[in-house]
């Protein structure tokens, strides 16, 4: 689940100097932005999941589906921690730089927004693929598990 409650931001404070007020109206409006991004987003889902739906509503819905969580809502949300970078500070000038509390921040978003990409991709391949989700790699075991 992507960081969306104001206590957490001290975390990326430690040790160092806390966000300015202008970072902190970027976070306000960046959160805003994720507002409307179901939490589903931040969480994933796996194979099993999209096999449930298809079964209920069909492969087309299921595609459907599938899509419109890669395009709107993994999407939404890159696009929102653009929008973030985009609203902090960055000149070169030490003053008006954005603050390593913010630095933090972003990482830790881009990380997270890194390991739900990656989480979908695994679901797709392994739904695709139609191999059962105690297989570690669908690279190196056919369906029936045979090398």
């Amino acid at each position: 689940m992507a960081d969306t409650s104001i206590d957490d931001l001290s975390k990326y404070e430690s040790r160092t100097d806390p966000f300015t007020a202008v970072e902190l109206e970027a976070i306000a409006r960046f959160r805003e932005n994720l507002s409307g991004i179901p939490d589903i987003a931040f969480r994933g889902f796996g194979a099993d999941e999209i096999r449930h739906f298809a079964s209920e509503h069909g492969i087309g819905e299921a595609r459907k589906m599938l899509h419109s969580f890669a395009t709107d809502l993994l999407n939404g949300w890159w696009l929102a921690i653009l929008s973030l970078k985009n609203d902090l500070p960055t000149d070169t000038d030490e003053s008006v730089r954005h603050s390593t509390s913010a630095a933090r921040y972003v990482a830790h978003l881009t990380a997270q927004h890194h390991n739900a990409c990656t989480k979908f991709e695994h679901a797709l391949t392994m739904w695709f693929l139609d191999l059962d989700p105690d297989v570690s790699s669908p690279l190196y075991l056919d369906r029936d598990g045979e090398e």
